[in-house]
Parts: C-alpha cells; sequence; structure tokens
C-alpha cells in the first residue's frame, strides 16, 4: 500500500505530488493521460512568420488533418485549442458525461489536464481575497513561492504589485513586442491620473521562462506557444511528471479513468477501469489527493458518497473580449520576435464600498490565425479578409475578466437515470443584477483603453464557462457542512480525502485561478506529509 495516491496530473495534481515526493512520501499518480502523437512531429520548430511564408505542409496542423481547426458558427469557447491541443478534451463527453445547456463544460483526460493548453498568466490572490476564503497570505505565500521555483515565473515589479503577491524567485520579464511597447509607454504619461482613477497597467507576469530554468527556456520568441512548446519555456504541467518519473518514490499509471472511492479502517481504496482493456481495478492508499478538474472531482465526488440529486455550487469566472484598433502602432513597424502570450494585464480598482476589481490582459493577436477573428467582423468576408490584412498588425484583443461568486442559480448535480446512466447536470444562470453590473464594467475598462488609444471594434461575449476557470463545488468553509471542505482541504465527511483543485476556492476573484490551484494543490502535499509522518 502506498503512502498517497494522486488522481489527476493537471496543475493541482503534479503540483500536490511534487511536494509529496519532496517530503519523502510515496505517491501513485492514476491518470487517464491522452497525449498528442499526432501533430507535435509535424510542428517545425520555426517561428511563426517563417513556417507560414515557406512550410508547405502548414495546413496540416494548422487547419488540422480533417479540417478540425476551422470551427463552423462563431468561434466562442476555447480559440486557444489548435489542432495540436485538441486531444486536451478527446474522450471525455463519453467517459464523464455533463449536461450543461448554455454552460461550455470542458473536461481533460489529457497527460497535463486543461493545464497543456494553459495561457500561463500567473495571478496570485491577494490577501483580502484570500481572507475573504477563510484562509490568510501567509497560509498560501511559502506556497506561491514554492510553485514559482518549480515551474519559472516571469514578470516585474510595477504598478500591478499591490494586486499580485511577489515571490523572490520570479525571473525578469518577457520581452513585449512593438504594440504592448506603445500601450505601455502612453499609459506612462498619463500614470498619475489613471491611478487615482482606479486603473494600473503592467507587464504580464506569466508561467514562462525568461532564462533558462530546471533546463527549460529561455523562451524563444516564435509566437508559436498556441501550437507548440519549443524548449518547454511555458510551463506545461507534464513537465514536472517528467522530473517526478525519475523519483523511486512516484508511480505514474495511466490509462486509468478513476471512477471511484472508499474509505475503510486501513486507508482508502480508489475503484479504477483500465481505459483500453476495461479491466476493474482496486488501489489502496493512506490517503487520496482528488485533483482530477473541478468538473471531474464533483462527478467523483458525487458519485463516491452517492449524493444523487444533490446540487454543489459552481463557479467560472464570467469573461468577455474585444477586438481593438491600437492607433499608437498606426505608424509604427511590427517586430516579427513576440510571444504569443498577453503583453499586458490591466486591474481596475472600481468605486464602490465592495473595492471590487476587474482585470483584463491585452493580447497581440497574430499567431491563432486571421480566419477565428474574421468571423466577428460585422460584413461580408471578403471585405472583412481584406480589411484584416490591413489591420492586424494595429488590432489588440482586450480580454476581460470578472469574480464569480454562488448563487442559487449556478448548480452542479449528479443525475441518475432509472437505467442507471449517470451524468452531471451543470446549471449556470447569473442573477440579472449580477449581469448587468459585469456590462457595465466592460465599459468602464473600455473607456481606460481609449484614453489610451485603443478603440474597441466590439464587444464579444462567449457564453458562460468560456474562461474554463471552473471552481467552486466544494468549498472551504467553516462550520461541519455537508459536500464541503475544512481549511486544510480535506472533504468533510471524510478521514483521508483531500481536495487539490478548483473545487476548493469558495469565490472567484476576476483573475485566472490555475496558479493559485497550483499553489493550494503544494500546500495540500506539504500538509498531508507532515499528518502521515
Amino acid at each position: 500500500m502506498t503512502d498517497v495516491i494522486v488522481v489527476g496530473s493537471g496543475p493541482g495534481g503534479t503540483n500536490a505530488a511534487a511536494a509529496l515526493v519532496a517530503a519523502g512520501r510515496r505517491v501513485r499518480m492514476l491518470d487517464y493521460g491522452n497525449r498528442d502523437t499526432q501533430y507535435g512531429p509535424l510542428i517545425p520548430g520555426r517561428p511563426f512568420s517563417a513556417i507560414r511564408r515557406e512550410d508547405g505542409a502548414q495546413h496540416r496542423f494548422f487547419l488540422g488533418e480533417h479540417f478540425e481547426g476551422v470551427p463552423f458558427g462563431p468561434v466562442r469557447v476555447g480559440a486557444q485549442l489548435t489542432p495540436p491541443r485538441m486531444y486536451i478534451l478527446r474522450d471525455a463527453p463519453e467517459r464523464i458525461p455533463v449536461d450543461s445547456p448554455g454552460f461550455s463544460a470542458s473536461v481533460s483526460l489529457a497527460r497535463g489536464g486543461l493545464g497543456a493548453g494553459w495561457s500561463a498568466g500567473v495571478f496570485p490572490f491577494d490577501g483580502d481575497e484570500l481572507a475573504a476564503m477563510g484562509l490568510a497570505l501567509a497560509d498560501l505565500q511559502p506556497h506561491y513561492d514554492a510553485v514559482v521555483e518549480r515551474i519559472g515565473v516571469s514578470g516585474a515589479a510595477d504598478d500591478l504589485a499591490p494586486f499580485l503577491p511577489a515571490s523572490p524567485g520570479i525571473q525578469p520579464p518577457l520581452e513585449l513586442d512593438a504594440a504592448g511597447e506603445v500601450l505601455l509607454e502612453r499609459y506612462g504619461r498619463r500614470r498619475s491620473r489613471l491611478n487615482a482613477e482606479g486603473f494600473f497597467l503592467g507587464r504580464l507576469r506569466a508561467a514562462a521562462c525568461s532564462r533558462l530554468h530546471r533546463n527549460r527556456g529561455p523562451c524563444s520568441y516564435a509566437d508559436m506557444e498556441y501550437w507548440a512548446d519549443f524548449d518547454r519555456a511555458v510551463y506545461r504541467p507534464q513537465w514536472t511528471l517528467d522530473e517526478l518519473a525519475a523519483e523511486a518514490a512516484f508511480a505514474y499509471v495511466d490509462r486509468r479513468l478513476v471512477t471511484g472511492f472508499r474509505e475503510d479502517a486501513d486507508g482508502v481504496v480508489v475503484q479504477a477501469v483500465h481505459a483500453d482493456t476495461g479491466a476493474r481495478e482496486e488501489h489502496r492508499a493512506r490517503a487520496l489527493v482528488l485533483a482530477a478538474g473541478t468538473i471531474a472531482t464533483a462527478w467523483l465526488v458525487l458519485r463516491s458518497l452517492d449524493r444523487v440529486d444533490a446540487p454543489v455550487p459552481m463557479l467560472c469566472n464570467p469573461y468577455s473580449y474585444a477586438p481593438m484598433l491600437n492607433l499608437g502602432m498606426l505608424r509604427r513597424p511590427t517586430r516579427d520576435r513576440r510571444h504569443s502570450l498577453a503583453q499586458l494585464t490591466a486591474i481596475v480598482r472600481l468605486p464602490g464600498a465592495e473595492q471590487r476589481l476587474l482585470q483584463a490582459q491585452v493580447f497581440s493577436y497574430r499567431s491563432l490565425l486571421t480566419f477565428k477573428l474574421l468571423k466577428e467582423v460585422p460584413v461580408g468576408h471578403r471585405d472583412a479578409l481584406r480589411l484584416l490584412r490591413l489591420l492586424m498588425p494595429k488590432i489588440a484583443v482586450l480580454g476581460i475578466h470578472h469574480e464569480d461568486r454562488p448563487t442559487p442559480g449556478k448548480t452542479c448535480t449528479l443525475r441518475r437515470d432509472a437505467d442507471g446512466r449517470e451524468r452531471l447536470e451543470i446549471r449556470y444562470a447569473p442573477d440579472p443584477v449580477e449581469a448587468r453590473r459585469q456590462r457595465d464594467d466592460e465599459r468602464t475598462m473600455r473607456r481606460f483603453f481609449r484614453r489610451l488609444g485603443c478603440v474597441p471594434l466590439a464587444t464579444i461575449h462567449p457564453g458562460h464557462g468560456a474562461s474554463i476557470h471552473y471552481a467552486g463545488t466544494f468549498p472551504i468553509c467553516p462550520g461541519e457542512r455537508p459536500l464541503t471542505c475544512d481549511r486544510d482541504s480535506r472533504l468533510r465527511g471524510t478521514r483521508a480525502v483531500y481536495l487539490a483543485d478548483g473545487s476548493v476556492f469558495p469565490w472567484l476573484p476576476p483573475k485566472g485561478l490555475t496558479f493559485n490551484i497550483m499553489a493550494n494543490a503544494d500546500r495540500v502535499g506539504t500538509l498531508l506529509a507532515r499528518r502521515l509522518a
């Protein structure tokens, strides 16, 4: 019997496992483990612009062998999941059925989970945000620091520092492209007035190596981050798995679909099915860490505890994006040397007693290909193509994120029909007041960017669930409420089952969640290792 079984190889599972192994515990990771074996070998290790000019076979990976990279209909969710990344969602709809009308529910059975296609933004929660979750910055800061060292994070000490707690291991920031430079220069000239009005702009803090780190990186500025992992500069959970594979105390067991768990006098028994043979297995450990992703973990917990028809909360940061004409680029040349990640981050401290924040990221749009944006231009496709060819170097895309809190209309429920077939039912209906406030906040963000010389061309709402920041199903909270977690992320009603993904966060600030999942998972692994000792 091993010490700990970890379910899932995404951002939470790998970082929990890394902390456990570092503390001397024996860990077995059970994972479905889908990989890309089709497109990776086709992509040459060259810059995007060179591939576009010279590679006669580029359609095979840019559009896909079966043109699966060409969406028929509006581009809404997962534009960054290009054909080489689409394996991330493979098999999940059949293995874990989800009924979610009006809500985009993305479940991953991939090696690395949804983190295999993460946009690498690093947004640690600050002290006030954590206090509202029943935690303190002192609880998480050592684990933010540990994760920064493990994954490699680049960033700058700038005007965003009050909102994003720093760590000593942060590397110098990634280079800005010409469009990012223009915006930051314009902000610098208006900085005092904009700050007084609650607007702050700074460099992206990214899980990307700007210098060599753990034999990864540095960033090659080839503009291919959404297609390939050149030099492994951008962090993927697979890189931590590769490091763990060299440890005698770690065992990675893939091609397993975990279907449930139970506790007995000796520890935890985990049931799994071999994905290829259908053989049923049981694995035993002293403790269990569930990190299968919020939706898959909800499926596992509810069916293991036989909590059919018992709704739990469902959270996901509301998200919109606005293509903008960056007037500062009209007389300025672009550069081929660039990365595809966000260039800048903006935070608005909104007026009012609630002290709410609004966060946005600025992308320079190129390597995701013009046709995806062309679909959103309100003219005929031929005219839109001519227009975009002229304007693309001047286009920036503003992605706006809102906070999310539980309400009665946002739920996740396990249903079982008369024949014993199960499905997760997700219903996500925000309060109308909440929706109106979000539209007002988006207008505020767009007004600030107009003052920086960016003219929004449209605002596109890709629908509920589009941010893929799922959370809140089994939240940390005080008291002994069922289907919640204690302060250590232990699932109440169990002795030794811990959650290490988005499930435990009781509300979502308007910040990317992934880095916080990793830090809390490192905390869970550290606490559990001590407890087992």
